[in-house]
């Protein structure tokens, strides 16, 4: 079985969480998720996450919250090959809400947390934004969208 290591962040802006539409999926038609990717050569978590923020959403202006990590473990088939991939997310927060998605995704959406609950298609990426969540609520960094937004 191959390892694979990815490193991902949950983008936060005023209240909302950035969700990218991946499409077609061999288990769905629509499939949202999070920004992610390896981590290449010599890279950090963190420098494989914002670089993979940027390449899929355009934003460079993330502070990431560095004592947040939250790690998924799940497993799939790439051709003959068992893989067990372990994605490492962190917070990131950004004021920029203007994104230019990469030709990976054919959307993206802002989503309050109960509507990214609702979107997103796997259950352990649903378990990474309840951890983001309590950890923002939890260091009072939490904010509440306002309706325009």
């Amino acid at each position: 079985m191959e390892l694979e290591t990815s490193a991902g962040i949950v983008i936060y802006n005023a209240g909302r969480y950035l969700l990218l539409n991946y499409g077609r999926s061999r288990v769905t038609e629509n499939r949202w998720g999070l920004t992610k990717g390896r981590i290449e050569g010599t890279e950090t978590v963190m420098q494989a996450a914002l670089r993979e923020a940027y390449e899929e959403t355009s934003i460079k202006d993330i502070a990431i919250l560095e004592e947040f990590q939250h790690k998924i473990t799940y497993y799939f088939t790439r051709g003959s090959h068992r893989i067990k991939k372990t994605v490492v997310y962190l917070i990131g927060i950004s004021p920029v809400s203007e994104v230019q998605i990469s030709k990976e995704h054919i959307g993206f959406h802002w989503a309050k947390y109960e509507e990214a609950l609702d979107m997103l298609t796997f259950e352990n990426t649903r378990k990474v934004i309840r951890a983001a969540e309590r950890y923002l609520r939890e260091n009072e960094l939490a904010k509440e969208p306002s309706e325009g937004n």
